[in-house]
């Protein structure tokens, strides 16, 4: 065997799965949380150990409860991700839903989206959480480029830290058609995350 014959893995060829925190108070730190994993992960950076701990800050409501909570975690910790070889940035917008749409799916897995939204809109009336008014509910999604089924291309992927219990309630899945009504309510605010260095 020579090394001709040798073909190198790249980290979109594997199968990895980061773990979705569920969490009614966190939404936006726990979507932050899951797409800063997933994009080192692309960029072949992410090794699972202390940086857990950084990680695991933004499940709480103190750090990850809000847009604005992230967005501050994120401006205190970036020079201590940028220490571990993390080389994550993060920019707020106020973008339609599909003008970011589609800068997530240009960026190949180097680039990911934590919209803002209203519940109610995106669950269905029954769903856990429901009960209160959906503009009170802190929920937010992810948007990132994943497969949901191993043997399909990648495509957008919707992350919900916090998709209720009832029905066919998943952490995963594609985009909802509803999803930019829920995230107009929050005045199409958003934080981006990518990767620097990637093009």
């Amino acid at each position: 065997m020579s090394r001709e014959d040798v073909v190198l893995q790249r980290p979109e060829d594997v199968r990895f799965l980061v773990e979705v925190f569920h969490t009614p108070s966190a939404c936006a730190g726990a979507a932050t949380a899951y797409l800063l994993r997933r994009i080192a992960y692309r960029a072949g950076a992410y090794a699972p150990g202390i940086q857990e701990q950084i990680f695991h800050e933004l499940n709480t409501s103190r750090e990850g409860g809000t847009i604005e909570r992230v967005q501050h975690w994120f401006t205190a910790r970036v020079s201590s991700l940028h220490e571990l070889g993390y080389r994550l940035q993060c920019r707020r917008v106020a973008t339609p839903t599909s003008a970011i749409l589609d800068w997530v799916r240009a960026g190949r897995g180097y680039r990911g989206a934590m919209l803002p939204t209203t519940y109610n809109k995106l669950h269905a009336p029954n769903a856990a959480g429901s009960t209160i008014a959906g503009e009170h509910l802190p929920h937010a999604v992810g948007i990132t480029i994943d497969r949901l089924d191993a043997k399909a291309d990648e495509d957008l992927v919707m992350i919900d830290p916090w998709p209720g219990f009832v029905g066919d309630a998943k952490d995963r899945g594609k985009v909802p058609a509803a999803l930019e009504s829920a995230h107009k309510d929050k005045n199409f605010h958003a934080l981006v995350y990518y990767w620097t260095g990637w093009s």
